[in-house]
């Protein structure tokens, strides 16, 4: 079972990378799934660190899935200050063209949900550790199944971000004329 675990843990990095193959030509596609995968890289480049810290691991989690939803909410702001900085026409026309989409809403409410889930994991184990239950049912029985299916979920929405990508660029530069 441990080999699934393993497999899913590097399914987003694959889904991005396949899912950027797709979008090459959407700079706003691109823009999201390049800043999702460094903090997906980082927290695959961190987990060896969180894996020592037994106890509060499922806080470190909790953290790191707080932190996926960053690019979702901060990247139009990173696209214009790095735009303000580096003067590469690119970041403007990014910042210019972001628009939140129903796949970004769901990606939200999926980390979200994990990080709910990576809480009450480590409540639970704060709670065993501290002898004031016998067992941590929650841990053993429901949060690593969870993780793994919200993981599943998570590059679906990824990869359907990906393929509706184009439309939603086109009807955004329509939008945009219009005006």
């Amino acid at each position: 079972m441990k080999e699934i675990y393993a497999v899913i843990e590097f399914m987003p990095l694959t889904v991005i990378a396949l899912s950027l193959v797709l979008t090459w030509k959407v700079p706003t596609a691109r823009w999201f799934l390049i800043c999702y995968a460094v903090i997906d890289l980082l927290n695959i480049s961190f987990t060896p660190i969180k894996m020592q810290w037994k106890t509060h691991f499922y806080l470190a989690d909790l953290v790191m899935c707080l932190a996926f939803i960053l690019p979702i909410v901060y990247r139009r702001q990173l696209a214009l200050f790095l735009y303000r900085k580096t003067n590469v026409e690119y970041f403007f026309l990014v910042y210019k063209r972001q628009t939140f989409s129903m796949q970004e809403c769901g990606i939200i409410l999926i980390m979200v949900f994990g990080g709910f889930i990576n809480l009450i994991a480590w409540l639970e184990i704060l709670a065993y550790k501290y002898f004031w239950i016998d067992v941590p049912y929650f841990k053993l029985y429901v949060r690593d199944n969870t993780m793994l299916l919200l993981h599943v979920v998570m590059c679906g929405a990824i990869f359907t971000y990906a393929i509706k990508a184009e439309e939603r660029e086109k009807e955004g530069l329509e939008y945009d004329s219009v005006e």
